[in-house]
Formats: C-alpha cells, sequence, structure tokens
C-alpha cells in the first residue's frame, strides 16, 4: 500500500507546526527570522531547504531521541511535500524493463469450514476497498461471504490488516512520479530535492507525488456484534521476554514478538500472527525490498496455572516464515485433540519459544479494552460520549465491571515521545536529562508517584514508522536535570494541563518520588459495564490538544494504581483512546464581523476583507502547510476560490468532516469558529457578491 501524507506540518525534527492551535509556530519560525509579515517571502523557501539541526534552538535538540534518531541535516518539507493525504493499493509496470511489476492483489482465501482456496476467480486480482454493495460476480469466496454473513446474522465486515517494511523515495518503482531521493545527508542529492520542490511551488504543473510504501498483508472476514470494531477479537497475547531470533542462521540481536490474538473454532485454534514475527529485507539495496521472517525458533502454545504450564500445541519455523506467511496473510490453524479443548478453558494461554530453558514469549492479556469511536475528534466546550468495550478471556465483561480512566499527554511538540499524567497544579519534576555535550545522549526521565513501580530509561532507536528498537540508557553521574517548569516556556513544549474534563471526576494527589516540587493534582473517573460488556465514558473538551485516555480495569475489585507517567512502547499493548480536541475561539467570530463591516460599504470591500482576515486569520497556514492544494484551489488566491465557492462550502461543511473519506486538508484540520466564519464568508458574502450590508453576530447559524 502507499501512503501520502504532506509531510511538512510532521514535525519529526522541527515543531513547525503547532497543530494543537492549528497554526504556524511562529515563535519557533522567529529564531530564523521568519514571521508573520514576511512569511510569504520567507517561509516556503526555508521549508523546502536542507537544514542542519544543531543549528537549531536549544530546545529542540534537548528533546530525548531527537538528535539520536534523525539526521543531522533535513529538509524540514521532508519527504513528501506535496502529499494529498491519499493511501491505497498499488498496481504499476516500470518503464525500466529491469524492475518487475508490481501489484495489490487477492491471494487467497478460507472456505466457511476451513480449508484454504487457491482457486477462484478473484485470486491474484488486484483489488480496492470503495465500500460498494455487494458485486458477487462468479466467485465462490464472495457468495460464501455473503451467505455466511447472512446465516450469521454478522453486523458486518472487517478488514485487518498489517503494513511493515516500509519504504521511501521508490518514485519510478511504485509509481509514475519523477525519481527523488529525500533520505540522505548528501548536500547535492538535497538540492536536488530543493530545486525540484521550488518548481513545484512555482508551477503546479511541476508538482509531484513521493509516498511511502508498506508491504501489507491483510484479511477480510466477519464482524460480530460483541467484537471490537477497532481490534481483532478473541484471545489476546502480548509480549513478555525477548528471544532470540537467527539470520541466515546466525544469532542476530534478541527482540520481543508483537500482539497476536487467538481464537478457537471447534477442533481448531487460529493464531493471528500478522504482528506476530519481525521480519527484514533480504536485500537492503535491492530496488525492490523483499521481506523475510526472522527464524525466531520454534513454539509450544499452552495454558498456565500458576508454576504449571501445560502444552497444547506447537509450531515451527516453517509455519510463520514469509511464504507461510504471505499465503494466509498470518493466519496459522493448530489442531486441538479433545483433551486440549478442554483444558483451553483452565487457564491463560502462554507462548514459549523451546530451548534448553524455555523462553515465556508472550502471556495472555485476560483483560482488554477498546474504544468503539477510534480517533474522535471534539470540539473545546462540546461534550463526547465514547463507547468502551470490556472483554475477560476474549469474552464481554461481566456486568458491573469496574474500569478507572485517566488523562495522558505528550510533553514535546515534536518526535515520537514518552505519555505523562495530566494534571492541574504548577507542579514540577525533571522531565529529562540532558548531556551538555552531546545531546543524542539526552533521555527521558519518566518519574512515578511514592508507592508505585519506577520505570528503567531507555533510548529508542528510530521513530514513527521508523522506530526498530529500544535500548537501555547510559549512565546519568554528568548530566543535567532539565524540568518541566523549565523546558514549558520553550515553543517546543505542550503543557500537561487537562485537555478534558470528566462528566464524574474523582480527585487525586501524589507525590513523586525524589522531587521537591512533585505533589501533583489530577483527576481520574470510573466508569461501569452494562450486560454487554461496554461502559459509557462522558467527557467535556476544555483545552485543545491530543489527550490520549488510558483505562485501567478494577482487576479482583481493586482499584488500580495510577502510574504518572509510561513508556512510548507501552502503547502497543495498553487500553488507550488518542482523541484530537480543537481549538474553540469565538472572538474570531466578532473579529470578523467587526472586520466586514468597517469595509463593507466601500467598492472593493470583497478584496479587502480576505487580505485584512480571511486569507490572514483563517486559510494562510493550510496554504503553506498544504501547497498541494495549488493544483486544485489555491487557498492564497481569492478568485479560484470565489469561482468555487460551493464547492469549497460542501468541502468544509462538519456533516462532511464526520461522513466523508475524501476532504480538503483543512475539513478536519479547523476549529469550528473558523469554520463558521468561513461558511459565513462563502455564503454571506461571495455567493451574495458582497452587499455593501452590515452582519451581525445573529448571522452566524445558532445552535
Amino acid at each position: 500500500m502507499f501512503w501520502s501524507p504532506p509531510t511538512a506540518n510532521n514535525n519529526d525534527m522541527f515543531p513547525l507546526y503547532d497543530a494543537s492551535k492549528m497554526r504556524l509556530n511562529w515563535r519557533f519560525l522567529e529564531y530564523y527570522g521568519i514571521n508573520p509579515a514576511n512569511a510569504s517571502s520567507k517561509l516556503m523557501p526555508w521549508v523546502i531547504a536542507p537544514q542542519v539541526l544543531l543549528e537549531a534552538p536549544t530546545y529542540v535538540t534537548q528533546v530525548p531521541g531527537n538528535v539520536s534518531q534523525n539526521p543531522s541535516v533535513m529538509i524540514p518539507g521532508e519527504w513528501n511535500l506535496f502529499g494529498d493525504n491519499a493511501c491505497g493499493t498499488v498496481n504499476y509496470t516500470p518503464a525500466d524493463p529491469t524492475i518487475p511489476a508490481t501489484a495489490s492483489i487477492i491471494t487467497g482465501g478460507e472456505l466457511p469450514g476451513g480449508g484454504y482456496v487457491s482457486q477462484d476467480p478473484l485470486i491474484n486480482q488486484t483489488y480496492n476497498l470503495l465500500g460498494n454493495p455487494w458485486a458477487l460476480g462468479n466467485s465462490q469466496l464472495l457468495q460464501n461471504l455473503q451467505q455466511q454473513m447472512e446465516q450469521q446474522k454478522a453486523k458486518g465486515l472487517m478488514f485487518r490488516f498489517s503494513t511493515y517494511l516500509t519504504c521511501y523515495d521508490m518514485n519510478g518503482i511504485f509509481n509514475d512520479q519523477p525519481p527523488i531521493i529525500t533520505h540522505t545527508v548528501d548536500s547535492k542529492i538535497l538540492a536536488n530535492v530543493q530545486a525540484m520542490y521550488q518548481k513545484g511551488l512555482d508551477n503546479v504543473g511541476s508538482i509531484f507525488f513521493n509516498p511511502a510504501y508498506s508491504r501489507t498483508a491483510g484479511t477480510l472476514g466477519l464482524w460480530f456484534d460483541d467484537e471490537f470494531p477497532t481490534a481483532p477479537a478473541g484471545r489476546r497475547l502480548v509480549p513478555a521476554d525477548p528471544v532470540q531470533l537467527q539470520k541466515d542462521g546466525v544469532n542476530f540481536k534478541s527482540m520481543t514478538l508483537g500482539v497476536i490474538s487467538a481464537q478457537v473454532h471447534d477442533d481448531t485454534l487460529s493464531l493471528d500472527l500478522l504482528n506476530g514475527f519481525p521480519s527484514y529485507s533480504l536485500d537492503p539495496k535491492a530496488k525492490i525490498p523483499v521481506a523475510a521472517k526472522f527464524d525466531a525458533g520454534s513454539y509450544q502454545l499452552g495454558i498456565r496455572q500458576g508454576e504449571q504450564f501445560t502444552p497444547l500445541a506447537g509450531f515451527g519455523y516453517d509455519d510463520y516464515q514469509q511464504a507461510a506467511f504471505d499465503k494466509r496473510s498470518g493466519i496459522l490453524d493448530l489442531p486441538l485433540s479433545a483433551e486440549a479443548q478442554k483444558q483451553l478453558q483452565s487457564g491463560a494461554l502462554e507462548l514459549q519459544q523451546q530451548g534448553a530453558t524455555p523462553v515465556q514469549a508472550a502471556t495472555q492479556q485476560m483483560w482488554t479494552a477498546e474504544v468503539v469511536e477510534s480517533a474522535s475528534f471534539i470540539d473545546v466546550g462540546d461534550s463526547k460520549t465514547l463507547q468502551i468495550m470490556v472483554q475477560y478471556d476474549g469474552l464481554p465483561a461481566p456486568a458491573g465491571t469496574v474500569l478507572t480512566v485517566a488523562e495522558y499527554n505528550n510533553a514535546y511538540m515534536m518526535c515520537t515521545t514518552d505519555y505523562y499524567l495530566a494534571f492541574s497544579n504548577p507542579a514540577d519534576f525533571t522531565l529529562f536529562l540532558e548531556d551538555p555535550d552531546n545531546p543524542a545522549n539526552n533521555t527521558p526521565n519518566l518519574p512515578q508517584f511514592v508507592g508505585t513501580p519506577s520505570l528503567t530509561r531507555q533510548l529508542s532507536e528510530g521513530t514513527g514508522r521508523r522506530l526498530t528498537a529500544v535500548h537501555p540508557a547510559g549512565p546519568t553521574t554528568d548530566m543535567k536535570a532539565v524540568s518541566y517548569q523549565q523546558y514549558l516556556p520553550t515553543p517546543g513544549s505542550v503543557a500537561l494541563s487537562p485537555s478534558l474534563a470528566f462528566a464524574n471526576p474523582v480527585q487525586g494527589q501524589g507525590t513523586l518520588k525524589d522531587e521537591p516540587k512533585g505533589n501533583v493534582q489530577f483527576s481520574t473517573t470510573q466508569i461501569t459495564t452494562d450486560a454487554n460488556g461496554v461502559a459509557l465514558l462522558t467527557v467535556k473538551a476544555v483545552a485543545p490538544g491530543f489527550p490520549t485516555l488510558r483505562f485501567f480495569v478494577h482487576e479482583d475489585k481493586q482499584p488500580p494504581q495510577i502510574p504518572f507517567s509510561f513508556k512510548l512502547m507501552q502503547t502497543y499493548t495498553d487500553f488507550l483512546a488518542p482523541l484530537r480536541v480543537l481549538p474553540q475561539e469565538p472572538e474570531i467570530q466578532q473579529a470578523f464581523v467587526d472586520a466586514w463591516n468597517q469595509v463593507y460599504k466601500q467598492q472593493n470591500a470583497g478584496q479587502l476583507i480576505w487580505e485584512s482576515f480571511i486569507y490572514p486569520f483563517i486559510l494562510q497556514p493550510f496554504f503553506y502547510m498544504y501547497p498541494i492544494m495549488n493544483k486544485y484551489m489555491p487557498l492564497n488566491s481569492l478568485a479560484r476560490i470565489e469561482g468555487a465557492v460551493d464547492q469549497l462550502i460542501v468541502l468544509i461543511s462538519k456533516e462532511y468532516q464526520e461522513e466523508s473519506t475524501l476532504a480538503m486538508p483543512i475539513t478536519r484540520d479547523m476549529p469550528q469558529s473558523r469554520r463558521a466564519v468561513l461558511e459565513l464568508w462563502a455564503q454571506a458574502l461571495v455567493k451574495r457578491n458582497y452587499p455593501p450590508i452590515p452582519l451581525s453576530m445573529s448571522d452566524f447559524p445558532q445552535g
């Protein structure tokens, strides 16, 4: 699959975009002599020019991981300046005959009662997921799927997929876009990137895409009422101890496995290994990377009862190596004897790597909690109720199961970092440890409340999709402690104050270990499941940001310990719900009314309100961050927007934001107050040819 995000707002290395406030980070840009007055001539030349990381402001290089994970020189616009937020499948034959064609295809299927299907009109055909009604054709696979959906009264279809071996700069290999190399520190190559970006900015005919590509495996099957809509159903195994890997018969570094789902159907135990075993590129220099699975040894899957482990089924490398993985997209069926079926109910699942001393590779996570409404948007001042599906041992949790909910946030505007509990008082603590001589050694500090377990400090290798490993941090004897309150005033910080208010808050207080100013005041809430294992959580947005809700099950009816911080890697196995809180700026609506009422009598009132308000206060940040819009509707061109005003009105509507997958970049990235101004401007002024009449606040839609 391909991914084509606009990367100028990635903030992987530089805090260029203040996403919480949805505006450019002018305090950061001021360091480079860029401000709102000269942005039209200075900003984009800076965005597309190579910048030296160690020449950035200190607060940029201080962020743990920012220097160690990133190249020494980077173009702030990064690898896909003209990205359009598209993603999809691949079907391309390169002009170069030495490069093979690549296509996303359907590889096989399963019969309702089991059994692999390799012959069907669908097999080896390209596909796209379009959401169309049933069109079965002569495919027995699709006919079976529809019949089973009706017979089993399925809620719908679920598409599970895993992306891995992500590669960049593949133009000309997977598409017909001009070849480009962006992942380099070579000055000549970066100068070429800069020149290509400049041509695209100067002439829309020279705009090009440079998507990322990921090898992808997936399955399409039935989705039932008691199954998570955002995660696989069944029992869940999470990584425990690292296992020894081998590559080409030679020991490689040890690594933990990924999350594995398990489901039982009669005498078969099915493991979903989509994310279970790590892979690598057979030849990193190959034009088209070919994946291979590490040999992680042989395994026994069994039941844990106290100190006793009882094996039920086994498998080896042949069962999860790349060819087997590709054939069934990671699904592995293990036969169960009648006795094994009985034993399955007697304890928790466990996966052991076999050897002289077996390794506990994965253990069952008995409780799971997933939010139904994934990646929700909410406006400041609005309330939202989320449904939380809770399960125990792969089945809906008993009615009355209690969960505590807490809000966490990241402390930095750039890089990929750890999480801290949201708190409401001016508490202080050591945020990170700084090596004044080498910021690559800077490490995060993860303080905990007195009475809760401490966390070991770690350094990560890579960030985002490039995150490949974590390592224990080195000694900190000569390092300088930098506190949260010290870092907070910088343009690279994000406040850890709450973005959400719980409907039924429980006020909490804790003292951080070894932190003189570490008295922390925070808020949690408790929710309870119904007979279907679903709990309702109501929150009100109070400040813009990207809060993450974390759910703690009251196991054995005991309240959980709430950690003050947790590691980034824990997000892969924990119960989390990320939200985006959009700012509300009611003053901007009054300011727009006032601005129009000052110019409405003038002959060029339309041009004046555009230059003084609509462009600088509403559209300008999107013009800079999403230059792909120049190709369709330049956001700095009044004439072009006036000519497409009906289309604009549809695309920016709140209904379109919530219901459509086709969106302008600004559709989901705009506060409702700015949306209201843009809609009133378009409908009351542009469509009516700027009538010489004043506006009032009552002209905005009420309610």
